[in-house]
Parts: C-alpha cells; sequence; structure tokens
C-alpha cells in the first residue's frame, strides 16, 4: 500500500515537472500571436517600478537642495557624483519617530532604500536613519 502510495506520488511530481516545462513552451508563442493585445509604452514604463526592487543605502551627504529635495554622494571608488531624489511618496524617519527631509545636513549619513534609475541617479524609497557615521561594532 505504501508502495503504490510512493509511487503515485512520484509519478505526480514527474507529470507536475513536464506539465509546468510545457506551459513555459506555450505562453511565448501566445504572446507573440497577432490577435494578443500589445501592451502600449506607458504601461510598459509603469510596470517598470514594480518589478525593481529597492537597494539598501548608507550614505554621506556631500551636498544637499532641500528645496528640490535632492542630495548627492561621491561614489568612493572612482568619485562620481551620484545624485539622490526624494519624492513625495518616500518616507523619511530617524529611527523610529517620523522626521522631515529638512532635518538632513550635509556631512550626515543617510541609511535607508533606494531604486536605481541610472548609473548616477537613485530614486529614495525610505530613510530610516540619519546623523553621524554610526560606529563599527567590534
Amino acid at each position: 500500500m505504501i508502495r503504490v502510495f510512493t509511487l503515485n506520488v512520484i509519478a505526480a511530481i514527474l507529470l507536475g515537472l513536464s506539465t509546468g516545462a510545457s506551459a513555459a513552451e506555450i505562453k511565448p508563442k501566445a504572446e507573440a500571436s497577432p490577435a494578443a493585445p500589445t501592451k502600449k509604452s506607458s504601461d510598459a514604463s509603469a510596470a517598470a517600478p514594480s518589478k525593481a526592487h529597492a537597494l539598501p543605502m548608507y550614505s554621506r551627504v556631500d551636498s544637499i537642495d532641500h528645496t528640490n529635495k535632492t542630495f548627492t554622494t561621491k561614489r568612493k571608488k572612482d568619485g562620481v557624483e551620484i545624485k539622490h531624489i526624494l519624492p513625495a511618496a518616500a518616507e523619511v524617519r530617524q529611527n523610529n519617530a517620523s522626521a522631515r527631509f529638512s532635518e538632513i545636513k550635509v556631512g550626515d549619513w543617510v541609511a535607508g532604500s533606494r531604486l536605481k534609475k541610472s548609473d548616477t541617479e537613485y530614486e529614495i524609497v525610505k530613510i530610516t536613519k540619519f546623523g553621524p557615521r554610526a560606529d563599527k561594532k567590534e
């Protein structure tokens, strides 16, 4: 009885694997068909941010523009300036308390998460902590 059950489980797994592979092969053909609706470029750009994932950030603020809500940092390896833009939806916190972008100043270290827009530009998702550089724990 147990042997029959084990064989049935193995057969179901193998069938599931082969069905998944054939479904993956069929999907591209369905997208390529002329009857399939095409996405507009605005739809594609709207879908792009959902695929992007936030990257961790810990950077020193080298210059700041409180009016435009941007700050720049210099990349350590080559000295290139990296621009960080804070959109209206971004969250600014100092540890567990709400904070304002205007509280950040030149020389502060900013921790949080960001989305890469280009090699020299990032969009801030969330700032979780800012201030002097944190001491490394030994």
